[in-house]
């Protein structure tokens, strides 16, 4: 582990630590080694921990299914979507709005559920996430209306998505190849580094970013959030990022774990 005296002492203080899911707190469905050691240390000292994910192709429910079937029942409050928070942010921003959205039928039950309406003409805003059910209509249409004048909002900007038999297009690639149709790029692009995901959190628990840890195991999203949004930063080394991925980059976290059960060892330290 890896940590400096100022860090140790911001720690100490940290009242809400914001989760990345997959590779940080399991992997394929497995809890990580630690991860409940430091989810029942967290209940015990009454801090938060919720969780924070990219993912812009499934419900809250799916995610909370998702938990329950590897034994850790969580609520919908402790769900944080890049999907789901750009419709509630779009909401609060622009108010309920006349949406074209390139998602899956979960997804678009859920900005209905903000007050969204979802169009097939004539739409406001184009909102591209995740769509596992993308076709070449979806596409054209997509680019249509923004050459019309939609706004063109992507959830998230990850071009792919890990899988146990490699990488397979995410929000990213499906944004880029409206972008490179319609010649634009995005009005707004949610999710993680952006730091509005993290600061509506943040908002939402009555906290500050001097009260937060951001944990993850990727440096350019999980990281980079947290250095915008301006909390404390863990990163652990379960996931995509290795100790020699720090050599060479700018992106610099305040704590280096091996996994969560290290950094629970680091909180308890810290009292």
């Amino acid at each position: 582990m890896q940590i400096n005296e100022e860090a140790l002492k911001i720690l100490k203080n940290v009242e809400l630590f914001v989760l990345d899911i997959d590779g940080t707190f399991y992997v394929s469905r497995q809890l990580v080694e630690g991860a409940q050691k430091f989810s029942n240390l967290l209940k015990s000292q009454g801090k938060k921990l919720v969780f924070l994910t990219n993912n812009s192709n499934k419900s809250k429910q799916e995610y909370i299914e998702e938990f329950e079937s590897i034994g850790y029942p969580i609520s919908e409050k402790e769900i944080y979507t890049a999907g789901i928070a750009t419709a509630e942010y779009i909401k609060k921003q622009f108010g309920p709005k006349k949406i074209y959205l390139v998602g899956t039928p979960s997804i678009i039950q859920e900005y209905k559920r903000y007050g969204h309406e979802i169009v097939e003409e004539t739409p406001e805003m184009v909102v591209v996430t995740f769509d596992k059910t993308l076709t070449y209509d979806k596409l054209a249409k997509a680019s249509i209306f923004i050459n019309k004048g939609a706004l063109f909002i992507a959830t998230n900007p990850d071009l792919n998505c890990p899988t146990i038999d490699g990488p397979i297009p995410d929000t990213g690639a499906i944004a880029s190849a409206v972008s490179q149709a319609c010649n634009k790029k995005p009005d707004l692009v949610f999710g993680k580094p952006d730091p509005r995901i993290l600061e509506m959190v943040i908002n939402d628990y009555g906290l500050t970013p001097e009260k937060t840890c951001m944990v993850g195991d990727r440096l350019y999203t999980d990281i980079l959030i947290g250095i915008h949004a301006k909390t404390l930063t863990a990163l652990v080394l379960t996931g995509e990022a290795k100790l020699s991925d720090l050599e060479n980059t700018p992106i610099k976290p305040d704590i280096i774990a091996k996994n969560l059960g290290e950094l629970a060892d680091l909180i308890i330290s810290a009292k």
